[in-house]
């Protein structure tokens, strides 16, 4: 498995874990702080003899500790577990506050729903929308029934100031704890963060030396490809003047034109910035001005965008250019004044085209693509095929010949 591989999977583990660690560390607190506060709250209403009202606590508490154990088990998930607790809770302060009166104060215990979106930004959109929507709607309708309403149950005004003040103190401090918490979970994720990040950089180090290395590599086997392809060269050469037969020195000579086409190829990819893909315009400029050189007669022109190839195109486009090139001043200039030869390369809407035009004699009435007259365009017609393109030969409107190949290519960048 790659580093780079390694490390998604690391991050994406990490992420998750913390997503869970998260909730987890919240709500278990959340059911804890309900259970204490309401075992408070029912202490505080039996100290004060109001036995009525602190059923409901008592109650609840209850409830809380089965909602603890549901949280433990993991038989709800968290976010469920996080609804069912802030409707809990809201449906007990309408409770206590329709039998102890409004000015109790147990709407405080309100202000505590913020809080609990807070603690919870990693819901999706949907869910914050829901949640603090119907929060918002409940608590409206709340305020709009009791709102300075008389208790239900009857308790003296003092007993009601003491009560208020209890509930204010009291939700002041589960507040504090809630803060607490969110800021020991900000604090743990903060840490975690630091330490992905600092496997990341570590690993992304390790990668760019990798990459480096294995950059330096490829590029020195092109130039070794290169350099070993200019031996082989050399010995044909070497062989060519001791070979007497026209025939075999024929084979020599476009054996070793083949052999130097695919080494232009590996200079190309060893001087390139990116060592697996070349710039094919600069390639086709490199065959035509060797040509320049051997038939200084011949008018060779080009015309192409720029068109970044990977390796597995690069050499058999290559060698279907100089092929095709070959095939035009070996076949097509028999006693032709001012030899022209072009080569046309566009690209449109994910695919390439390669005009090879001469102004020769042009191609042979009976000339067939599948029955080839020579091994130069067997070659091209078998390379054409491995880069899933299409050929077709045919001679122009005025005078000479063309060969058009086309095939189909995503765009690449060095």
């Amino acid at each position: 498995m790659s580093v780079g591989l390694q490390c998604v999977i690391l991050v994406r583990e990490m992420n998750r874990s913390l997503l869970e660690n998260r909730f987890k560390e919240v709500m278990i607190p959340s059911v804890l702080i309900g259970i204490i506060t309401n075992v408070i709250l029912t202490t505080f209403f039996i100290a004060i003899e109001a036995f009525f009202i602190a059923l409901s606590p008592a109650l609840w508490a209850l409830l809380f500790i089965v909602y603890f154990q549901l949280l433990k088990r993991e038989i709800l998930t968290k976010k469920q577990m996080g609804f069912l607790v802030a409707y809990s809770v809201l449906l007990e302060v309408f409770i206590l506050t329709y039998f102890s009166g409004w000015s109790s104060g147990f709407y405080y215990y309100l202000f505590l729903f913020p809080a609990i979106f807070l603690l919870n930004l990693d819901w999706e959109k949907w869910k914050n929308v829901f949640f603090n929507l119907s929060i918002a709607i409940l608590s409206l309708l709340l305020c709009f029934f009791l709102y300075e309403k008389k208790a239900i149950h009857p308790i003296s005004e003092a007993v009601t100031a003491l009560v208020w003040l209890f509930n204010s103190i009291l939700s002041t401090l589960v507040m504090v704890v809630v803060m607490v918490c969110f800021s020991i979970t900000i604090k743990r994720k903060n840490e975690a963060l630091v330490h992905v990040n600092l496997v990341l950089e570590n690993n992304n180090k390790e990668i760019v030396g990798q990459y480096k290395k294995i950059e330096i590599l490829l590029k020195e086997v092109h130039h070794r490809v290169k350099n070993n392809l200019q031996i082989i060269s050399s010995l044909i050469s070497l062989e060519f003047g001791n070979v007497e037969s026209e025939e075999a020195r024929k084979v020599l000579s476009e054996s070793r034109r083949r052999i130097e086409a695919i080494a232009l190829i590996h200079q190309k990819l060893h001087q390139d910035s990116s060592f697996n893909k070349v710039n094919i315009r600069y390639y086709i400029e490199d065959v035509m001005a060797i040509q320049r050189e051997i038939n200084p007669t011949v008018n060779c022109t080009v015309s192409s965008p720029n068109l970044i190839v990977d390796l597995d195109t690069a050499i058999p486009l290559g060698l279907i250019i100089s092929e095709i090139v070959t095939y035009s001043l070996k076949y097509n200039f028999n006693q032709v004044e001012d030899p022209e030869l072009e080569v046309l390369l566009s690209i449109e809407e994910g695919s390439v085209e390669l005009l090879v035009k001469d102004n020769g004699i042009g191609l042979s009435d009976g000339f067939d693509l599948n029955k080839p007259d020579s091994l130069g365009i067997e070659i091209v017609t078998a390379l054409t095929a491995q880069i899933d393109g299409q050929i077709e030969g045919f001679n122009n409107k005025y005078r000479g010949s063309c060969f058009k190949v086309k095939f189909e290519h995503q765009p690449l960048s060095l």
